[in-house]
């Protein structure tokens, strides 16, 4: 009933309407490295042509390229670390270093990998070393477990045999994911330099910078590039400033206000594509205020998202209306509109009241004012949003006392719970397909679903996507979910992040698509 490459159509309904393709004119990612570098930049690859470096502004430091390791993204956006399967720019799924799958049956997946694929140290690649890698991200990873849900696996020369613990239609796009990157393990571990198999090879990891040359013997073909420096600059206007004055060539992720000083420069190209990285707040439900669908109903409606993304974020964002974000084909789901004055009728009639004339409403003298978490730079995203939620609830009674915290505090508040109200950004469809973020977030129990909720009517919604092979279908029960979402508020979408990058015009074929999965890659140049 299974057919060969049958998940290469799970992506084609789910995917964006909106295409994101290759950049060819514009540049992408991160910071540079110095300024001798930054003259070592043009010519041919040829042997009497300059060598060609690239130099790059990254936004922060690359401590390690562990797929094991939560939130590790910087291995395809890097080309040092390779998939089994990737995301193509219209967000379709396609072979990479797997030529071909099928399904033999419900639970057991067979993946015929590339001859005369090898690691940049000069192993082959084959079915036992693909094993191996995720074998050992599996078990050192939740992310992992969630995402690909392989109870055993069976090498036999080129071919792998994956057997899942239960019902997995998304696997070979989530495959694609950075739990996928397959290294060689001997090479993976601190202080050690991993090894992939991909157009470009880590030289050195130092304080402040990575070094990369050419994988020469690419399977893929030989890379345009020489050498790549790739320097971490964290501050915004650091960036901007590295860009404007030529010691980078590129940057990824420059904040809003950064990127609108290279606006209408014709040295520069900005990229821009509407992405699934969203801004979510969290309601913890075991605070029995936030358990009241009221006062998170009323809390949703005094929010314009689009203020936030299009007046506090000067449009680098789309506002959300649901979950996912509209420019997907699952993600047009209406949800509840900006109604400031419909919010304090619904708290009033719900007998919330200030009684004491402090501008904070009250119930069972009870205040509704809440501890809200963020994280970042004080100017940065998430925080700068946080503020402007505190300005726009005030005007329907409701307190917030912003707390800030660096990321890994953050995330160990909202595993420990009690933490009132919190705002995240996630990267929703990493592989193009909704089930994703309905298995880290919307079930009973899930990964991230800091908040507590549950749904037994979501949870046998998400069971179905997890099982389900037709691609309308799946669009469909991702509507149906995102309808429960909206009706009772667990969480509140604030806006989709853009895909930006902004780099000098001579650098081209870098890679920019609303997965975020990629950025370098064999093709891409510089010739100033």
């Amino acid at each position: 009933m299974k057919k060969k490459g049958l998940a290469l159509l799970l992506a084609a309904v789910l995917a964006l309407s909106l295409l994101a393709g290759c950049a060819s004119g514009g540049n992408s990612t991160d910071q540079d490295n110095s300024a001798d570098n930054s003259q070592q930049t043009h010519g041919g690859n040829n042997a009497d042509s300059a060598v060609k470096h690239l130099n790059i502004g990254w936004h922060t430091k690359i401590v390690t390229l562990d797929p094991a390791q939560d939130s590790n993204w910087n291995n395809n956006r890097i080309s040092v670390g390779e998939t089994l399967t990737r995301i193509s720019d219209d967000l379709q799924l396609q072979p990479w270093l797997a030529e071909s799958w099928e399904q033999t049956d419900e639970l057991t997946w067979q993946f015929t990998l590339r001859s005369g694929v090898s690691f940049t140290n000069g192993k082959a690649l084959d079915a036992e070393a693909v094993k191996a890698a995720l074998a050992r991200t599996s078990e050192l990873s939740q992310r992992a477990v969630t995402m690909l849900n392989i109870a055993s696996m069976e090498a036999d020369g080129q071919v792998l045999t994956i057997t899942t613990n239960s019902v997995n239609a998304a696997l070979p796009n989530n495959l694609a994911d950075f739990v996928g990157v397959i290294f060689d393990v001997d090479t993976i571990g601190e202080g050690v330099i991993p090894v992939g198999t991909g157009p470009f090879i880590i030289a050195s990891m130092e304080e402040g910078q990575m070094e990369m040359t050419a994988n020469r013997d690419y399977w893929g073909g030989v890379p345009k590039l020489d050498s790549v420096t790739i320097r971490y600059i964290e501050d915004g206007n650091a960036q901007a400033m590295a860009l404007d004055n030529g010691e980078v060539d590129m940057t990824f992720q420059l904040p809003t206000e950064n990127v609108a000083q290279f606006e209408g420069n014709d040295r520069f190209t900005i990229s821009k594509r509407t992405g699934s990285r969203s801004q979510i707040v969290y309601f913890d439900l075991t605070n029995p205020l936030l358990a009241d669908l009221n006062v998170r109903k009323a809390i949703t409606m005094a929010v314009s998202r689009d203020t936030l993304a299009n007046v506090v974020n000067k449009g680098n964002s789309e506002a959300a209306t649901a979950i996912f974000p509209v420019s997907f084909s699952y993600g047009q789901v209406p949800g509840i509109g900006y109604d400031v004055e419909g919010a304090k009728k619904l708290l009033s009639d719900a007998g919330y009241t200030d009684s004491d004339g402090d501008g904070i409403l009250e119930k069972n003298g009870m205040p509704l004012s809440f501890t809200f978490y963020t994280y970042g730079s004080h100017g940065s995203l998430l925080p700068t949003f946080a503020e402007a939620m505190q300005a726009s609830l005030k005007e329907v009674g409701i307190a917030l006392d912003i707390q800030l915290n660096d990321y890994a505090a953050h995330t160990d508040i909202l595993k420990a719970g009690g933490f009132d109200m919190a705002l995240n950004s996630y990267i929703m469809a990493p592989a193009a397909d909704p089930q994703y973020f309905a298995d880290i977030m919307f079930r009973t129990g899930a990964d991230y679903n800091y908040g507590k909720y549950s749904s037994s009517a979501l949870d046998a919604l998400v069971a179905e996507l997890d099982g389900e092979f037709d691609t309308a279908r799946r669009e469909e029960l991702a509507k149906e979910m995102q309808e429960i979402i909206a009706e009772n508020c667990p969480w509140l979408t604030l806006g989709h992040l853009k895909f930006q990058v902004v780099a000098s015009k001579s650098v081209t074929g870098y890679e920019t698509q609303p997965t975020e999965l990629y950025l370098l890659t064999k093709d891409t140049d510089i010739n100033r």
